[in-house]
């Protein structure tokens, strides 16, 4: 179930398991800036791949450099978000520098699929001149979306540091989650370790077996990036000491930063 603040940016999702997280929408001009300084790393690539090619063109020809140089250009320029925001959960280092992340609207978040069709579509946002569609679809939906968006089922938020709040007594009886074990540098997002923490605060007051049947569905997502198949299957057979093994893992580094 989703609500919305009237006059506010702010965006609740309320589980199966009644927990209820709130996203706070990223607005066009924030995901404008964002653009920005993507726009800025494309460039450099860009012009870095050209003057690579340069040094290259007396050995390869002029006709080779620059077939070259079109064909890397075309999948920089279409590839480019969608392989940042699949290696980076969610993110570009534009949205990364600004706080910006794009989940799937149910609070999970993407994968390739979501990451390749929003970025795809924006064709269809740009018409008919720099992304007049696509600003006309964000300002008149709930969740601010771009056609891309609205296609693909995903939303871009704002999202703070995470910031675990509080004492987890027994959190620390458990051994922590190598990240490495992790595709793409994974890391959980702010959202995701707030939802560990409150099963885990609630462990006490559930079955077991509704502890593990919550934690499957927080799981699955995560799950999927581990890179490791062996890993995939124990974490599949044991969803809560998964989830709460990550959460260990990201109470060490709060506390490590926090130094």
């Amino acid at each position: 179930m989703q609500t919305f603040e009237p006059l506010s940016n702010r965006i609740y999702l309320e589980t199966p398991e009644n927990v209820r997280l709130a996203f706070r929408l990223a607005g066009p001009g924030t995901r404008l800036g964002a653009y920005g300084i993507d726009l800025v790393v494309r460039f450099t690539i860009f012009y870095a791949i050209a003057y690579a090619l340069s040094l290259l063109q007396p050995v390869t020809g002029s006709g080779l450099s620059t077939g070259v140089f079109f064909v890397l250009a075309f999948l920089l320029e279409w590839g480019y978000g969608a392989f940042f925001e699949t290696w980076w959960n969610g993110q570009t280092p534009g949205k990364r520098a600004l706080g910006l992340r794009v989940i799937k609207t149910e609070g999970y978040g993407i994968g390739f699929y979501e990451a390749m069709l929003r970025n795809l579509l924006r064709a269809a946002d740009f018409v008919p001149f720099f992304y007049a569609a696509g600003f006309i679809a964000a300002v008149a939906t709930p969740r601010m979306q771009r056609i891309g968006d609205i296609v693909a089922g995903t939303m871009v938020v704002r999202e703070k540091r995470p910031e675990l709040k509080g004492e987890l007594a027994g959190v620390f009886e458990y051994e922590a989650f190598p990240m490495s074990e992790f595709e793409h540098r994974y890391r959980p997002s702010e959202k995701t370790l707030e939802a560990i923490e409150m099963l885990f605060r609630r462990r006490g007051e559930l079955a077991p077996a509704r502890v593990d049947e919550i934690a499957s569905v927080l799981a699955e997502p995560m799950i999927q990036r581990l890179a490791n198949a062996e890993r995939q299957r124990r974490a599949l057979e044991m969803p809560s000491e998964f989830l709460f093994r990550v959460l260990r893992t990201a109470r060490i580094a709060s506390t490590a930063e926090a130094a």
